[in-house]
């Protein structure tokens, strides 16, 4: 989007910030806040407080104070995307979407900071880890919440001064990525604002089997990627409380697995028998740049929780055509879901990691410069809310320009800048009914 395209917009964008005007304290941080997500908007290439002060004509230091100190509602305005998105994209199978992403820092005192691997990276450096949540449906996809992941190094006695300096309030405590995933998946159902069916995520928080069990307890359905050493069975394992008494004489209450039960394997192990697999060309809707082909076969197993039988449900493989790396998904779907509708949540995945690429590159999401804890959920918030803008803009954008192509094909419309549109630009993901 260019200058005169925001200029253009400003209407809309004022319209936009008044569904959040009601978080922001007194008339001076509404104002700034609708100044900010401005500025998050326009097309400049750094987008820290001093050059986004400059562009809205604002006082720096002003500015500055109102992402690092202003105590605006960052939780309602979340609260209040989720409904946007909801109203805009939502829809009944929709998906929700777990992954982290890197934000490479210099210094000890930014909160979170520390020498950590980093996937965005590539490598363990000096940066700050947080972990986001995804809505995802054939209508469209954003970033929906947002976690500020702090090491173990961050707590404890030795560390109190440390995080004073950082701002991070007393009652925060230590939680690892994956529970701050759960927390953030819990908190979306129970708000009620996104209509979803199913969860996904990475290996990185598939193979967390208390995270697939807490999306079984919401009554949802999952589709995450797992590690190639994951086990499953292939048929029920039988597990019995053994007879007699246990070494000290108490009553045995665990079941274990009889010397007749069948052994766990890897899905590795599933994937490389071809008496069991059976491989399968499906078409799916990946990627900005339109549809891609893949195999796929799924068999029906039970998963190995803690040790111990879990939930009967799906094994998906995915592989290049001709063959190549496979990647394993387990799924608790019912035993009649297509593989069809599993192929699609398996392969949204890819949405997250477009969003990241699109809020970093043009809303700003890592050219903060703030150390203290609630600037980075400020910050953050406020490029969330920039990049859902624009995607709603660009939807509507397209939906213009397909009606208008509906009614006269006989001569292509002219395009002026303020009605460019690309519908292979990850601003836009089109449906498998519309995509070219």
């Amino acid at each position: 989007m260019q200058r005169e395209d925001i200029e253009a917009l400003l209407p809309e964008l004022q319209a936009f910030h008044q569904r959040f005007g009601q978080y922001f304290c007194r008339t001076e941080g509404r104002l700034l806040s609708e100044k900010y997500l401005m500025g998050l908007t326009l097309p400049i290439e750094r987008k820290n407080v001093e050059n986004l002060a400059e562009q809205v004509g604002v006082s720096t230091r002003v500015l500055q104070r109102f992402v690092t100190e202003s105590p605006w509602d960052d939780q309602g305005c979340i609260s209040e995307l989720q409904k946007l998105v909801g109203e805009g994209c939502g829809s009944k199978d929709g998906v929700l979407i777990l992954d982290d992403t890197g934000f490479a820092k210099k210094g000890q005192r930014s909160a979170g900071v520390g020498r950590q691997y980093s996937g965005t990276l590539g490598r363990t450096d000096n940066c700050q880890i947080g972990v986001f949540l995804s809505y995802a449906s054939r209508k469209g996809h954003t970033l929906v919440d947002r976690r500020l992941y702090l090491m173990k190094q961050w707590f404890g006695a030795e560390a109190s001064e440390r995080r004073r300096w950082a701002g991070v309030p007393d009652n925060v405590q230590f939680h690892t990525k994956l529970e701050l995933g759960m927390e953030m998946v819990k908190a979306a159902d129970a708000a009620g604002h996104l209509p979803y069916e199913w969860v996904t995520g990475d290996a990185a928080y598939g193979d967390c089997h208390d995270l697939r069990t807490a999306v079984e307890e919401l009554q949802k359905l999952y589709c995450f990627e797992v590690s190639s050493t994951s086990a499953v069975w292939l048929t029920p394992p039988e597990w019995q409380v053994p007879a007699g008494q246990g070494p000290r004489g108490r009553r045995r209450t665990r079941a274990k697995p009889t010397t007749a039960s069948s052994r766990s394997q890897t899905v590795a192990s599933v994937a490389a028998d071809p008496h069991v697999v059976t491989w399968i060309r499906h078409r799916v809707q990946e990627g900005a740049k339109g549809p891609r082909e893949y195999e796929f076969a799924r068999v029906r197993v039970i998963e190995k929780r803690h040790r111990r039988p879990g939930s009967e449900g799906w094994l998906m493989l995915r592989r290049p055509v001709g063959g190549g790396e496979v990647k394993y998904y387990l799924s608790n779907a019912p035993e009649d879901t297509p593989l069809e509708t599993m192929a699609h949540v398996g392969c949204l995945r890819w949405t997250i990691e477009e969003n990241f690429e699109l809020a970093k590159g043009e809303v700003g999401l890592d050219h903060y410069e703030v150390t203290q804890y609630r600037g980075w959920y400020n910050h953050i918030t406020m490029s969330m809310m920039a990049l859902a803008f624009l995607k709603q803009v660009q939807w509507k954008w397209g939906k213009k320009i397909t009606r208008q192509r509906s009614r006269d094909t006989r001569v292509a419309p002219r395009r002026s800048p303020r009605d460019r549109v690309d519908c292979g630009h990850s601003y836009c993901v089109a449906s498998p009914s519309t995509a070219a």
